[in-house]
């Protein structure tokens, strides 16, 4: 088993990698790609790559004759992806052509992590989508992510090649960046709890929910789509999330829970979005029926775990 993975920086494909790792069978080859060098990882090599160089790119991949290929080399958020809309269409859609082409000149397979933010509009109509639903994106990040599935349907499916879109919705875990807001709010409190900063918890719209799933069954769901390719359909889009859709204040709520310090709450106008979908989750049993993948860790337990990594951060 050969796979490689584009966005090996990126936080999920940090954890991507090191579950390939863990859980690939012994013998196999595990390559990381990314724009820029990366810290050394056990077990798995690793490579700096302009993805806008398609030449670079296509030899890369030539030479590593890939099994199968995980493409997430993305903008992280879609705040990130609002704030540099150029370059966000042009990582996004030159990136992933320019990946499409390579792989369409090898033997492998490959996945693209799409995101539920393509369903975009659609979530005000229902706010658990089933892949049956036309996305309708309102964010640059979910029109992004809903063209490069275009694009590789296209390109790809041209050239014979298989392959698949999962679509996770908000992942989370230890070490995310405090850019996402349950990272945000575990890095405060560990802060305050310390002493370090005033007892004031800046907060955004807590009335949004979202599904949140832990990034580790995120992983797992990428595991599963290696053992089970050959049976799954080409072309394939599945959607990845836990099925509950959590308003931003309970989660607030479970990690005052988690602490003995007191804090009030500062609504920041930076944290807060322009009006948008207030709900926004998905139904993943299209793919736990054809995996059989299902989540297996708890909110709370993600949420303890966060909040414990960020007090150890503090030393």
């Amino acid at each position: 088993m050969r796979v490689l993975v584009t966005g090996a920086g990126d936080y999920l494909g940090r954890r991507l990698l090191e579950a390939l790792h863990r859980g690939l069978p012994p013998g196999s080859s595990i390559l990381g790609l990314d724009r820029a060098p990366q810290p050394p990882l056990g077990g798995v090599s690793l490579r700096a790559v302009d993805p806008f160089d398609a030449h670079e790119l296509a030899e890369t991949i030539a030479a590593f004759d890939p099994t199968i290929v995980f493409h997430l080399a993305a903008l992280a958020s879609v705040a990130q992806s609002s704030e540099t809309p150029s370059y966000a269409w042009r990582a996004e859609l030159l990136g992933t052509l320019n990946l499409a082409e390579a792989v369409a000149k090898t033997r492998a397979a490959l996945v693209f992590l799409s995101s539920t933010v393509v369903y975009g509009e659609a979530f005000r109509e229902q706010a658990r989508p089933d892949e049956t639903v036309t996305p309708r994106p309102d964010t640059i990040a979910g029109r992004t992510k809903n063209a490069c599935e275009y694009i590789l349907r296209d390109v790809l499916a041209n050239a014979g090649i298989k392959h698949l879109v999962l679509r996770p919705s908000n992942y989370i875990g230890a070490g995310q960046s405090e850019t996402f807001v349950v990272a945000s709010f575990a890095g405060q409190i560990a802060r305050i709890e310390r002493g370090l900063v005033p007892p004031s918890l800046e907060v955004g719209d807590l009335s949004a929910g979202r599904d949140f799933v832990d990034v580790a069954d995120v992983t797992a769901a990428c595991l599963r789509v290696i053992g089970q390719i050959d049976d799954l359909p080409n072309g394939g889009i599945f959607n990845v999330g836990s099925g509950v859709v959590t308003p931003v204040a309970e989660i607030l709520e479970m990690f005052r829970g988690m602490t003995g310090a007191r804090f009030t709450l500062r609504v920041s106008p930076e944290r807060v979005r322009a009006a948008g979908v207030r709900s926004e989750g998905c139904d993943s049993t299209a793919f736990a029926t054809a995996t059989g993948w299902t989540p297996a860790i708890p909110l709370s337990r993600s949420l303890c775990t966060i909040l414990s990594e960020a007090r150890a951060q503090l030393g």
